[in-house]
């Protein structure tokens, strides 16, 4: 599900344009968006005034500037994009529907239907456009109250204020005195075990479920989909959990309400995973069979790649920490919500694509799930693994210039190296190993081959610049990569 779901048709427009502006800072020609959006000139034109003015209702000097045929977007940097969005959404009506629907519970479709000023039909229709929707999570709204596990039932609503809502609106409505209270115990018990955006997590998390509590017979309700094994909890954790103030205002004595916040904790990706506490709760989670097995076929496809060796023990021990947060959250919670595109794997280097797409390499069944739900989360631990890892090449620098020039030159090659290489530039010394030679003069270098020796057509000028920056990357992941290309 995407934030922008929530809309009407035309905010849902209007929304995608202010995305494209956001995307592409400075001057954009007007016939270039209206061809990318597929919009005829006249709408796009409609929707920008419109856009100005929401604009001026923010609190903040963000303007659209319209001249002629040309937009620009300035900001001065003291608004998020979460802001702005939310602008938009907070009056739409499938998500006045869901705050409705948390606020009270059960209701009629004539109540609903008064309360957001629209006809019952109306109200049929968005909620049957909000069940399209719902269905990656496994619930729906029937007889007027979502129907489903639990469990699922706060996770989405979890990802609704999480995703749609800017950070400090959920600060300011976030905090009383029972959360305050029990985040305090659990940070007192594991000596601060989460992170900044994990506490707020927890925040909306244990927000949402007394607001559940309150408005619901929970203890009619099916909690999760299946049976959970409770097993390999952290006995630590579920010791502060029985807590006589956690039963009295947090679980109301129902054991569905401890497992239910204990998942949560392992899956919600709230932990500090440098923190040695937090790592002693994680390692609870991977005991459970599905966890390991998961994080094993991670680590064995990787290690065909990546040298290991080449990674320092606290970031594979980073690695697995964060691999089983990852992968409880998969096995445990359904759903998944998003504000903008993730990472796009299109653009990856050929090697690193190929460690890629072998993760997602799995049965007929298991892809679409992998595809959706762990994709966006592999790539960036790849990402995460080749900046981790100590490779570098070591390149020697042969200019005939004199020594400053020389190194003047190095500065300016340093400057427009490709940010996800490591390359350690160096005068050329004969005496010393080098992985490539960089050099102005056509020479022979008796302990480098001729194809990893790169000659400037021209020192003073940049016309070399997109080969060097080719020529250095190809190279430093041939080496990144070079077990397996030696196989």
């Amino acid at each position: 599900m995407e934030v922008f779901d929530l809309l009407e048709r035309v905010e849902q427009r209007q929304a995608r344009i202010i995305q494209q502006l956001i995307d592409h800072p400075g001057q954009q020609d007007l016939t270039t968006i209206a061809a990318t959006m597929q919009l005829d000139r006249s709408t796009l034109r409609a929707d920008l005034m419109v856009i100005q003015q929401l604009f001026q209702q923010l609190a903040d000097p963000l303007k659209l500037q319209l001249e002629h045929n040309q937009v620009h977007l300035v900001s001065t940097g003291q608004i998020s994009a979460a802001r702005i969005y939310y602008h938009v959404l907070q009056s739409a009506v499938k998500y006045q529907l869901l705050l409705y629907l948390l606020q009270h519970g059960t209701t009629s479709k004539i109540r609903l239907a008064d309360h957001l000023a629209i006809s019952v039909s109306t109200l049929n229709r968005r909620i049957h456009e909000l069940n399209d929707l719902l269905a990656e999570y496994q619930i729906q709204i029937k007889n007027g109250r979502l129907v489903g596990v639990e469990s699922q039932i706060r996770y989405f609503y979890f990802h609704l204020f999480w995703f749609a809502r800017p950070f400090e609106l959920n600060k300011q409505e976030m905090s009383d005195g029972v959360i305050d209270t029990v985040l305090a115990k659990i940070t007192t018990s594991f000596g601060h075990p989460f992170t900044e955006a994990g506490i707020m997590k927890i925040r909306i998390w244990l927000f949402i479920s007394e607001k559940r509590r309150k408005v619901n017979e929970l203890t009619k309700v099916a909690f999760f989909a299946e049976p959970i094994d409770i097993t390999a909890t952290s006995v630590r954790l579920m010791q502060v959990f029985s807590d006589p103030y956690f039963e009295q205002h947090l679980f109301n004595h129902n054991r569905n309400e401890r497992i239910l916040l204990y998942m949560f904790v392992q899956g919600g990706l709230v932990l500090d995973t440098h923190n040695q506490e937090a790592q002693t709760l994680i390692a609870g989670a991977t005991q459970q069979a599905d966890i390991r097995q998961l994080n094993q076929r991670f680590l064995q496809i990787t290690q065909q790649y990546f040298d290991f060796t080449q990674l320092a023990p606290t970031f594979k021990h980073y690695l697995i920490n964060t691999l089983t947060q990852i992968h409880y959250n998969f096995s445990h919670f359904q759903g998944l919500f998003y504000t903008t595109a993730y990472a796009d794997s299109t653009m990856l280097n050929a090697q690193l694509a190929t460690v890629y797409h072998q993760l997602l390499q799995v049965t007929a069944e298991q892809a679409p799930r992998f595809t959706r739900y762990l994709a966006w989360r592999y790539l960036p631990l790849l990402y995460l693994m080749m900046h981790a890892s100590q490779v570098h090449l070591r390149v020697g620098c042969d200019f005939a210039v004199e020594t400053s020039l020389a190194t003047a030159k190095m500065d300016q090659i340093r400057a427009v190296l490709p940010l996800n290489i490591k390359v350690d530039l160096r005068r050329y010394n004969t005496d010393s190993a080098y992985d490539l030679v960089l050099t102005d003069m056509s020479k022979t270098y008796l302990k480098i081959p001729a194809k990893r020796v790169f000659i400037f057509l021209n020192l003073q000028n940049e016309v070399d610049l997109p080969a060097l920056k080719a020529f250095l990357t190809d190279h430093y992941f041939a080496k990144l990569f070079g077990q397996q290309l030696q196989k």
